[in-house]
């Protein structure tokens, strides 16, 4: 299953007037700066790197099936600063899935190893 639009397709957004690619470059340009932080903030805190980063995925290795078992914690079971936060509000992040290894190694098979495991995690 393919996700988003094919290569050789052009982009929808394209033919509309309202199209202002320099506001779209500054919007995505803030949002990956702030993503960056906090993948730094992550793997400063928790010694935590990412496997894959895609353009709205990060994928991490977890010991466990919940997206609270890789997040950084305070003493007092806090999430540090800067780090990555689940939630609904602006600069938290959403679960958008789990797989185990061994579903990333039969998609590897399948693909031939040429891909971003990152815009399959969702999946």
């Amino acid at each position: 299953m393919a996700v988003g639009l094919p290569y050789y397709e052009e982009y929808p957004a394209l033919k509309r007037e309202t199209w202002r690619p320099d506001i779209r470059a500054a919007v995505l340009a803030a949002q990956r700066v702030g993503l960056h932080r906090k993948l730094m903030k992550t793997a400063a805190a928790a010694s935590l790197y990412p496997v894959a980063i895609g353009t709205d995925a990060i994928v991490y290795p977890s010991p466990g099936p919940s997206p609270l078992d890789i997040l950084p914690l305070t003493d007092e079971g806090k999430p540090v600063p800067g780090t990555f936060r689940l939630g609904i509000s602006p600069g938290m992040v959403k679960h958008q899935g789990t797989q185990t290894v061994l579903w990333a190694e039969q998609q590897f098979e399948e693909r031939g190893g040429v891909f971003n495991i990152a815009n399959l995690i969702k999946m």
